[in-house]
């Protein structure tokens, strides 16, 4: 007969090797072992679809009993993240060690740190919930059924506009935070407001190299708007995001 610690010891090693057969083609030991985390601590209950998937990481919709949340699994191997060099540094707060696994780790508790500061500006944007390891888990954006769409997909309206450049403006001056990646593809629209995601890469408004990256967001932003025929002014959303009138006055 087994003792009490034999048996949760077994316990847990079939629920491995259950979650390698569904993930284990994807992910290392370390990636379905922070899985298997999140499933002993009760943060996560099960797996309910796939959101997203990209060279860096991927989505999934997760669930503890009616309660939905997005799992956000940045891969270890695999992984093509461009560019690792330029991200390392007192900039990002992210050290180049060597070793791909720990720069990852490092990455997705930085960006567990902006939706923090995101989210406690004020800002629509994912909240977070727990990091562990590789493995973000926060908000879940849609309905139980679909994830909400990202804004290349979507019809883009007035309100959409105001209100995703509204969004661009909190996060500069009550965040203190420069997205620096923004596109149609880092938002997504629920209940017709946008929603700003993938912000590990954001950087304080003090930084040297603020204005350029912020210049950078709102020239992707206001080509894409300008699409449909809104005709916004690079140099007025620019005013506007950093503490200026409504760019539409």
């Amino acid at each position: 007969m087994f003792s009490s610690d034999e048996e949760r010891k077994e316990k847990i090693e079939e629920r491995l090797k259950e979650t390698q057969k569904v993930f284990g083609y994807v992910f290392d030991k370390f990636t379905i072992l922070n899985i298997y985390k999140l499933f002993t601590s009760g943060t996560i209950g099960k797996f309910e679809f796939p959101i997203a998937s990209g060279k860096e990481s991927l989505v999934f919709a997760a669930s503890k009993k009616d309660k939905f949340y997005a799992v956000k699994i940045y891969k270890t191997v695999a992984s093509t993240f461009k560019n690792i060099e330029r991200y390392a540094g007192q900039r990002w707060g992210v050290e180049n060690t060597g070793n791909k696994r720990k720069f990852i780790v490092q990455w997705a508790h930085r960006e567990f740190r902006n939706l923090n500061l995101a989210s406690d500006a004020g800002v629509l944007s994912p909240r977070p919930i727990k990091v562990v390891g590789n493995i973000l888990v926060m908000q879940y954006i849609g309905t139980k059924r679909v994830p909400a769409p990202l804004m290349k997909d979507c019809n883009i309206t007035k309100e959409i506009v105001e209100q995703t450049l509204g969004e661009m403006r909190t996060l500069y001056i009550k965040a203190g935070l420069v997205h620096g990646d923004l596109s149609e593809y880092n938002f997504l629209i629920y209940r017709r407001k946008p929603y700003m995601i993938d912000i590990a890469q954001a950087i304080q408004t003090d930084d040297v190299m603020s204005t350029v990256l912020l210049q950078r967001d709102i020239g992707i932003m206001t080509r894409f708007f300008n699409k449909f025929g809104y005709k916004l002014d690079e140099a007025k959303v620019l005013k506007y995001t950093t503490g200026g009138s409504d760019v539409f006055s």
